[in-house]
C-alpha cells in the first residue's frame, strides 16, 4: 500500500468556529474524493501532544504509485473546471497544508489491529 499524508494547520476562522470547520470537513470529503476511484480510504487523526498541538493529519491510501498515479491526473483535469478549483481553493479559509509525505508499508508484515476483528 501507499499512503499520501498531510500535515495540515487550522486557520484562526477554523478554531474560531469549530463546528463550522467540522462540517465543513466532512462535505469537504464527500466532494473532493466522490468518483476517485483508486483512493482506497482516508483517515483523520488530530495530534494532542507535542509539537503543532491541534494539527491533522489526513491520509489517503491507494494500492500502488500508479494507483496514486492516476488520482494525480484525475486532480489535475479536475482542477482545470474554474468551478472545482474555487471550491477546492476555498480549503485555504480553513487550513493551510504544512506538508505532505508518502509512506509505504515494510517489505514484511508488521503491526497489528485488534479492531480489525481479527
Amino acid at each position: 500500500m501507499l499512503y499520501l499524508v498531510y500535515r495540515i494547520k487550522p486557520t484562526p476562522a477554523a478554531e474560531a468556529d469549530p463546528r463550522a470547520f467540522w462540517n465543513w470537513a466532512q462535505e469537504r470529503e464527500k466532494w473532493f474524493y466522490q468518483g476517485l476511484d483508486t483512493v482506497l480510504a482516508t483517515r483523520w487523526t488530530v495530534r494532542t501532544v507535542g509539537t503543532d498541538v491541534h494539527t491533522l493529519e489526513h491520509t489517503v491510501t491507494f494500492a500502488d504509485e500508479a494507483a496514486w498515479g492516476r488520482y494525480r491526473r484525475q486532480v489535475a483535469e479536475r482542477s482545470r473546471d474554474p468551478a472545482w478549483e474555487e471550491r477546492r481553493t476555498e480549503q485555504g479559509t480553513w487550513w493551510q497544508i504544512l506538508d505532505a509525505a508518502l509512506h509505504g508499508d515494510p517489505p514484511v508484515a508488521l503491526g497489528f489491529d485488534h479492531t480489525a476483528g481479527e
